[in-house]
C-alpha cells in the first residue's frame, strides 16, 4: 500500500515521503542537509529520487547536496534555472515537463503546472505499479484546476484563510496581496474538492499551514464537510 509521511510542511521548511513499499520518493528538499537526514531516519543516497516542485528556499534548501551525492533529482527547466546552481551540478539534474510522465523504479510520475510566484513550479500525480494506488500533491499554489481521476490519496496546500489575513495588522498589505495570490486559501481548497471525483479517495493531507493565517482544527473541519464522509483529512504538523 502506498504511504504518504510528512517530515517537514511550513514556510520554514517542507520535506515529504511517498513510498510503495519498492520505490522511495523524497518530495521537496527545503531543510538543511542535516535536518533532512535526521528527519529520514535513514541513510538519503538510498532514495530513488527527490522532486522538487519549486526553487523556493523552504522547498529546495540542501538540492545542492542531494546532487553532489549523486541521488537523481527531478525538477523543471525554470526551476533548475532559478536555482542557479553550478554547472557541473544542473548537469546532474533531470528537467521535467509538465504532462510528460516518467517512471522511477515501481512509480511513473506525472507532473503538471501548479499557479505561484516561481518561475516554472509543478505539482505531482504518481500510480504505484505494486498496488496501483494513485498520489496526488499540489503545494503553493493559488488555484487547483484539475481532476486526479482514481485518487487514493491527496496531498493538497491549506495555507491561509481569506478573513483572518483581512484582519492581520503585522502584515504588510504588499505580503497580504502576495499571500492571496499564491497560495492556497482553505476555501478555494474546499471550491476545488468538491469538483473532484474522490471515490476512490482514503486519505487527505492538508499541507503547508500559515503559522498566523490558519486554524488547524477549523481547516480540518470545513474539508472533512467538503469531500465524501469515507475521506481521512489530516493536516501535515509542521
Amino acid at each position: 500500500v502506498l504511504i504518504f509521511q510528512s517530515l517537514a510542511s511550513s514556510s520554514s521548511g517542507n520535506a515529504y515521503l511517498v513510498s510503495d513499499g519498492q520505490t522511495r520518493i523524497l518530495i521537496e528538499c527545503g531543510l538543511s542537509h542535516k535536518k533532512l537526514q535526521q528527519a529520514c531516519g535513514f541513510k538519503l543516497t538510498s532514495l530513488d529520487a527527490v522532486l522538487i516542485s519549486h526553487e523556493h528556499k523552504d522547498h529546495s534548501q540542501c538540492v545542492d547536496k542531494l546532487l553532489a551525492s549523486g541521488i537523481p533529482v527531478y525538477l523543471s527547466q525554470g526551476t533548475a534555472r532559478a536555482l542557479e546552481l553550478p554547472e557541473k551540478l544542473l548537469d546532474m539534474a533531470t528537467e521535467m515537463v509538465a504532462g510528460e510522465q516518467f517512471t522511477v523504479g515501481t512509480m511513473v510520475i506525472k507532473p503538471f503546472s501548479t499557479f505561484h510566484d516561481a518561475q516554472e513550479p509543478m505539482g505531482f500525480v504518481m500510480q504505484s505499479q505494486v498496488d496501483w494506488d494513485v498520489f496526488a500533491f499540489a503545494t503553493d499554489t493559488v488555484n487547483l484546476p484539475y481532476n486526479f481521476p482514481g485518487v487514493n490519496i491527496l496531498a493538497l496546500e491549506a495555507n491561509f484563510q481569506q478573513d483572518i489575513l483581512d484582519r492581520s495588522e503585522r502584515m504588510p498589505e504588499k505580503t497580504k496581496k502576495r499571500v492571496s495570490n499564491t497560495h492556497m486559501e482553505i476555501d478555494k481548497l474546499c471550491e476545488c474538492l468538491r469538483r473532484m471525483d474522490l471515490r476512490s479517495c482514503r486519505e487527505l493531507w492538508l499541507l503547508h499551514l500559515s503559522s498566523a493565517m490558519s486554524h488547524e482544527g477549523q481547516f480540518v473541519n470545513k474539508v472533512i464537510r467538503a469531500v465524501p464522509h469515507w475521506v481521512q483529512v489530516k493536516s501535515c504538523p509542521k
